[in-house]
């Protein structure tokens, strides 16, 4: 299962929800897309990741948007 690439790791990115093999936060892929960003940009920005991480973090989200949600909030300053 695809969410079987995320991970967390105490001390790393504060323990938030990561692509299992980087330091890319979840939150920071689904916040850019709520943002309006697509999966090339980010695949782009992020050379590290791939088509199936963005599908494991979209997966991870839809399991836990109150988790995710809740450090966007805490990551972002949004009005």
């Amino acid at each position: 299962m695809a969410t079987t690439k995320i991970r967390k790791t105490p001390g790393i990115c504060n323990g938030a929800a990561c692509i299992g093999r980087t330091q890319v936060p979840v939150w920071t892929l689904i916040h850019f897309r709520s943002l309006g960003g697509s999966d090339a940009e980010l695949l782009s920005d992020y050379p590290m990741i791939t088509k199936d991480d963005l599908k494991a973090a979209r997966n991870y989200y839809a399991q836990n948007t109150e988790e995710i949600d809740e450090a966007i909030a805490a990551n972002t300053s949004e009005s």
